[in-house]
């Protein structure tokens, strides 16, 4: 009798947490934190990578990338370490954004561009927003091919 207890318990928690994160929740009058007052978030560390490779497949290795605002201009980029770095080119995975980049509840026009030899060798746009939890992308293409 306590597992089953303990089952519903549990299940109605679950669903407690997936109702507070739903987008549908937004009241024009409250600021993103208090909508997200008491939510159960994952532990987890979400960040959304663009993948860039060559005609085949290849990973691309960018001497530096760029992360922009649309809405105003503001640098963006994911600050790397020099090993995060030699990673990110060994492996063509550069970070787009991740959490705790911008604000809860909001949404961002942003610009992805990488340089070779301090020239641009390639520019994509995505939007990209968070709900009470994670960083999430709204739309833009991941795999990019140069």
């Amino acid at each position: 009798m306590s597992n089953k207890l303990f089952l519903i318990a549990f299940s109605l928690l679950l669903s407690l947490a997936q109702t507070s994160c739903n987008s549908d929740d937004d009241n024009g009058n409250e600021d993103g934190n208090a909508r997200c007052e008491g939510t159960i978030c994952t532990a987890i560390f979400i960040r959304i990578n663009v993948s860039l490779t060559d005609q085949d497949q290849n990973p691309v290795a960018l001497d530096s990338f760029t992360v922009t605002n649309l809405q105003n201009g503001e640098d963006m980029t994911v600050s790397l370490t020099p090993s995060e770095l030699a990673e990110a080119q060994e492996t063509g995975l550069y970070p787009l954004t991740e959490d705790g980049s911008f604000g809860l509840n909001e949404e961002r026009e942003v610009q992805f561009k990488g340089f070779i030899n301090d020239q641009e060798v390639l520019s994509s746009d995505y939007i990209v927003s968070t709900d009470c939890c994670h960083v999430g992308l709204d739309s833009g293409d991941l795999e990019l091919t140069l």
